[in-house]
């Protein structure tokens, strides 16, 4: 199964560099059976995902993202990079074990 994973943040090059850079630590984890799309809050009302993961400078979207999805939501907490890149990470690997846990083998 393929774990999809939308990355709600404001379109251009800053989101271009951060999507790339999160596609590498997902893979650098181990994580190939993740898909990462970059999308702005208005197309993840409607993306077909298991995962939204909400950039910190549209924090502000978070309530209204949540009462037009049942998508589960996790807000980045900084908008440092780096930090970003770890809490992503860390959050899609452990929703990652979880599925896979209750999917059996």
């Amino acid at each position: 199964m393929t774990y999809r994973v939308g990355l709600v943040c404001a379109a251009g090059v800053s989101s271009t560099f951060l999507a790339h850079a999160l596609r590498a630590a997902i893979v650098d984890a181990g994580l190939t059976a993740v898909e990462l799309e970059p999308m702005s809050a208005d197309r993840a009302v409607v993306a077909d995902v298991e995962l939204l993961l909400v950039a910190h400078h549209l924090r502000g979207a978070c309530d209204e993202l949540r009462t037009a999805t049942a998508t589960p939501i996790v807000l980045l907490t900084t908008d440092d990079r780096g930090a970003v890149i770890t809490e992503a990470t860390r959050e899609i690997l452990q929703r990652v074990d979880t599925t896979a846990a209750l999917e059996g083998p």
